[in-house]
């Protein structure tokens, strides 16, 4: 062999070493979430702070009834990640696949008290907690785990267009609503991590993948 080829593969074969010597010596890769919905001003440009980051909306706060006839405020959830969505107890269709859905969430986190689910009845008229309670055990929810929500129709409404911009709305005339099929991940600072589509059971298996990461997030900055 010559001794240009020899030099060559000599190369070759370092390289990969020291590659994985950069990485141990210098530390780890880590992948973070997105935040959603940046602070913008009136003429449309995005706020930013001192060092020039940009600012985002926090979910604002709110307090609701549950299913257990319980008051759930942002106290309850305060130093915990959760999933919220909004549904009606009598949807036909669409309702049914992002409960069953959830479902693999609570499942997925079941020991994992840092982690809530939120589901908001945008027809809370008729979804009082006992309404709520029976919608709730035909799923297995753990009350103490996964809420269901219910309270003044005009502030769920407020909390879904402006909170989470979404869109809900009833359809006049009909015993019927508007609402989104989205998943909505907060964390523990009240920001939109990340947005799913509730009825896609692959979109769901990457919200279960990044709430792992955001756990995982959370652990390292401690």
């Amino acid at each position: 062999m010559s001794n240009s080829k020899a030099l060559i593969l000599g190369i070759l074969l370092l390289v990969p070493l020291l590659i994985f010597i950069f990485i141990g010596s210098f530390g780890e890769h880590h992948y973070t979430l997105r935040k959603y919905f940046p602070q913008v001003t009136a003429t449309g440009d995005v706020v930013r702070d001192a060092q020039g980051d940009t600012l985002f909306k926090q979910v604002p706060v709110f307090e609701f009834t549950s299913q257990q006839g319980q008051a759930i405020s942002q106290n309850e959830l305060d130093g915990n990640i959760y999933v919220a969505d909004f549904f009606f107890a009598t949807c036909p269709d669409i309702c049914k696949e992002m409960s069953s859905q959830m479902v693999r969430v609570q499942e997925a986190f079941h020991d994992e008290e840092q982690v809530k689910l939120v589901s908001f009845s945008v027809n809370p008229e008729h979804d009082t907690p006992e309404v709520l309670r029976e919608y709730g055990e035909r799923y297995n929810a753990d009350p103490a785990k996964w809420y269901f929500l219910t309270g003044d129709r005009e502030k769920i409404y407020n909390l879904a267009q402006k909170g989470f911009y979404l869109p809900v709305m009833k359809v006049e005339g009909q015993q019927d609503f508007i609402h989104s099929e989205k998943f909505m991940l907060v964390d523990k600072d009240r920001y939109v991590r990340g947005i799913y589509d509730g009825t896609d059971k692959e979109d769901v298996d990457r919200l279960i993948l990044e709430i792992k990461v955001l756990l995982d997030e959370y652990s390292k900055s401690k």
